[in-house]
């Protein structure tokens, strides 16, 4: 490996964890030096980030992952995500508006995150739930020093969490946001935590909590019939093998449908056309072909992606050579596309981490709310916020793959990825932010494959976003890219001139908070990089 690939990267010999949150790699740290697997380190990790990004994940929200068991040579993937309420159709919302409400009960969906928790935990764990959660419940029942970053989302949402009285008490119990520096205990949560880690997926899918989100819901006029959660809990989510894809004798493996992965391998496929080694990663000429292979490949996404259990999306098409290929001849090098925008900006909403132990098993790990703080409710009496997915990716188009019907999860904007090098491990990764996450995970692939970038030289390298994407809050936005100004001001003005519309956006307020760990398959010596635009770290033994 080249010795480039260590600059700035932590490095560790047995084991290693990186998230977007000190906390959080410390408690994922110390299960693995109990002895704990990948798989234990990242439910650590998963309990710590719901009590100290609430804005971001929870309870309430839904998770993916993909996960290698070194015993087996078994990589398997796992989708948690749910369907909105059985009374919610497209019909009954008729004459309401053209998406259904980005907040309160009627944009909530079943959250899949406590199921993929529980089924994590039993087939891939050795500590047990009580154990991987005891970090998260200690700190909510403790309390934690609020960062500013913090103070400034609750402030940003605060016309969302004021509209709801549970919510209110939690964040503006001050009259204000939480301050800088003060300490935010949440015994609620930190109570459900425990009965959950105790009683497993059927204390939320059946039990005290379940009972309390129906009473909540009914007062609140939702659209849940009341077997919404048990039939998820009975009819849960299955283990897969995921997508793959060879880009440039790397298998690249990738989340499925209803997860958007696969339009990272699209992408991939299409890049595969050009010689992206032989280009300047910070000019023009890369950026432009990343960008219309963007386009391409989130044109398919939005007009034939969809719950295959209700729409048939057969997803191989997409990902095949042949279709990359007749894509990647439409792109002129010269001119930027004028394909019929489809979609607009997310946010940062979602935390992704990743676990690598001395066994040889290996994790990537996404658990989100949707938009920040979700849907702004919160079940009384629990402390958990729910998310609001079906609000933001439900079509309400009848025979659209991706329109509302009871039963039907939306489509997602969770991925994450693992590289095989020789079959073998070579880099577990992930980043928040919604529509970014396929833009900016194929740009840290391309970072790390084709010009030999290390985890932390690709999360820190200047990131762009070309939008609009897939939420359907922003249908019909004309296209623009935002870059950071620490792209050469001769890339921006060529990329102009190519025609595509450019907005510069501070020096790292690209977005995104990428987590990665590469082995070095000459040394076996793990690398670990953790976005420096999230307050997070890795953590290494």
């Amino acid at each position: 490996m080249d010795n480039k690939r260590y600059e700035g990267s932590l490095m560790a010999k047995t084991g290693m964890v990186a998230s977007a949150h000190p906390l959080a790699s410390l408690a994922g740290i110390e299960i693995l030096r109990q002895g704990g697997t990948a798989m234990d380190a990242c439910l650590a990790m998963a309990s710590v980030t719901t009590v100290v990004l609430p804005h971001m994940c929870g309870l309430g929200g839904d998770a993916f992952f993909i996960y290698r068991e070194a015993s087996t040579g078994e990589i398997v993937a796992l989708n948690g995500s749910g369907p909105s309420g059985d009374l919610l159709t497209i019909e009954s919302y008729g004459g309401k508006g053209n998406i259904l409400p980005q907040d309160g009960i009627i944009s909530v969906a079943v959250p899949g995150a406590p199921l993929v928790f529980e089924m994590a935990a039993k087939r891939f764990g050795r500590l047990g739930l009580t154990k991987c959660f005891q970090a998260g419940i200690d700190i909510a029942r403790e309390g934690y020093p609020v960062p500013p970053q913090f103070s400034r989302f609750v402030a940003a949402e605060k016309e969302k969490l004021s509209k709801f009285e549970e919510t209110r008490k939690i964040f503006f119990a001050t009259g204000g946001p939480p301050k800088p520096g003060s300490i935010l205990r949440r015994p609620d949560l930190a109570a459900t935590l425990e009965a959950f880690a105790s009683g497993g997926a059927e204390y939320i899918y059946k039990g005290p909590f379940y009972k309390a989100f129906q009473k909540m819901q009914k007062e609140m006029g939702g659209a849940f019939s009341g077997e919404e959660f048990p039939r998820y809990l009975n009819e849960p989510p299955r283990f897969y093998r995921p997508l793959a894809t060879d880009y440039r004798g790397y298998t690249v493996l990738e989340t499925a449908p209803v997860s958007q992965g696969f339009i990272v391998l699209e992408e991939l496929n299409i890049l595969e056309a050009f010689e992206m080694g032989k280009t300047d990663p910070a000019g023009p000429e890369a950026i432009h072909l990343m960008i219309e292979a963007k386009k391409l490949a989130f044109s398919d996404r939005n007009a034939h992606a969809g719950d295959p259990a209700f729409s048939g999306f057969e997803v191989s098409r997409f990902i095949s050579k042949e279709h990359s290929r007749r894509l990647a001849a439409r792109i002129s090098r010269t001119a930027a596309s004028v394909q019929e925008p489809s979609g607009a900006e997310s946010g940062s909403d979602t935390t992704s981490f990743v676990a690598w132990d001395g066994e040889g098993n290996v994790c990537s790990f996404i658990h989100s709310n949707a938009f920040a703080f979700g849907s702004g409710i919160t079940v009384p009496g629990t402390g958990v916020l729910l998310n609001n997915r079906a609000g933001r990716s439900f079509v309400l188009k009848p025979g659209h793959p991706n329109s509302l019907m009871p039963g039907k999860r939306p489509m997602h904007t969770l991925n994450c990825y693992m590289v095989l090098k020789d079959g073998e491990p070579f880099i577990a990764g992930g980043t928040p932010g919604g529509d970014g996450q396929p833009q900016w995970n194929m740009q840290m692939l391309s970072l790390m494959l084709d010009h030999e970038m290390g985890p932390q030289a690709a999360a820190d390298f200047p990131r762009w976003i070309s939008l609009p994407g897939t939420d359907v809050i922003g249908l019909g936005q004309p296209f623009q890219v935002q870059m950071e100004s620490r792209f050469p001001e001769e890339t921006v003005k060529a990329l102009r001139e190519k025609g595509h519309t450019v907005r510069t956006v501070g020096a790292w307020a690209g977005g995104g908070g990428a987590q990665i760990i590469m082995k070095d398959p000459a040394t076996g010596v793990l690398l670990g990089g953790s976005d420096r635009r999230v307050n997070g770290m890795a953590l290494g033994y």
